[in-house]
């Protein structure tokens, strides 16, 4: 009776004994009720400051054709025999349009700001390219001109312009917008850009005529030794602007891919239109590779 008395209460005790132990053994450490972890991450962290230096090529345009529009235009309003003369004056001589390239080399500064895998930011770059290039090209035409009551034949109308243009560096401030997936960041960029220019000009705008008789009319005769009466001006017209910054706009197209946390290398084609200092219109397209440092 002892021993079934015992087995009774061994056999009460052991369902108490086996609530007061879980299965987690079996199942691990994991809680039925918890969230799944997420899943990892698709692209990585470009927030925060970021610098680097670059190299690459400039390819420039130079457009001379606008410098001797505004003194000739000026010369022929005020003087009558220029004026008389109308159409047949306007663009002589013209100035040509010149491509040319080199290197450049600068650094770059900015700050991105991230949501999710979307990356926006600002940068300031500075950049030293040197270019120098001279233009000039002179006309001479004849005309026959009436003026008063005499004819003037041949009357020599001489243009002469030359224009020079010097540029050593040149900033950009602009904002930047980028898709970020896996070690890419593929990029967008538009922005103002400054370029210190040196810059000069020179128009001479000058015409000779003598008198000559005709059968109604007889040209005076004037001076010593004795000629027949002459008609001729010099208009003379120069600018120089040295060490200016001008304004202009720039636009990019690039792509950044991080190496390790802190160091990326980037590929970029950039727009730069660098103003148009004494009517020479100026613009750039520089393809460069940079090497950066993210903080």
């Amino acid at each position: 009776m002892r021993w079934l008395v015992c087995g009774l209460l061994i056999a009460m005790a052991c369902p108490a004994l086996a609530a007061d132990y879980d299965d987690s053994w079996l199942r691990g450490s994991q809680d039925i009720g918890a969230a799944p972890p997420p899943p990892p991450r698709l692209y990585r962290i470009w927030a925060g400051v970021y610098g680097g230096v670059q190299v690459g090529e400039d390819f420039h345009g130079i457009d001379f054709r606008n410098v001797p529009a505004v003194p000739l235009a000026s010369v022929i309003s005020q003087d009558a025999v220029l004026n008389g003369l109308g159409a047949a004056l306007p663009g002589m001589p013209s100035l040509s349009q010149v491509n040319t390239n080199g290197p450049s080399y600068g650094g770059f500064l900015g700050y991105n700001w991230q949501i999710d895998d979307v990356v926006f930011g600002a940068e300031i770059n500075a950049n030293r390219s040197d270019f120098h290039q001279t233009v000039n090209n002179s006309v001479t035409r004849s005309y026959i001109v009436t003026n008063g009551s005499y004819l003037y034949a041949p009357t020599t109308v001489t243009v002469t312009n030359r224009a020079t243009v010097d540029m050593s560096t040149y900033m950009t401030l602009r904002g930047r917008l980028g898709w970020a997936f896996g070690n890419f960041l593929p990029y967008i960029v538009a922005g103002a850009s400054f370029a210190q220019i040196d810059s000069s000009v020179y128009s001479d705008i000058n015409y000779l005529g003598t008198c000559v008789t005709t059968s109604t009319v007889t040209c005076p005769v004037v001076g010593t030794p004795p000629h027949n009466l002459t008609i001729g001006a010099d208009y003379p017209f120069s600018n120089v602007i040295h060490g200016k910054y001008v304004l202009g706009f720039d636009a990019a197209l690039g792509m950044d891919y991080m190496l390790t946390n802190y160091a990326f290398v980037r590929g970029e084609v950039e727009y730069l239109q660098l103003g148009t200092p004494n009517d020479i219109r100026l613009n750039t397209v520089s393809a460069r590779v940079a090497l950066g440092l993210k903080y």
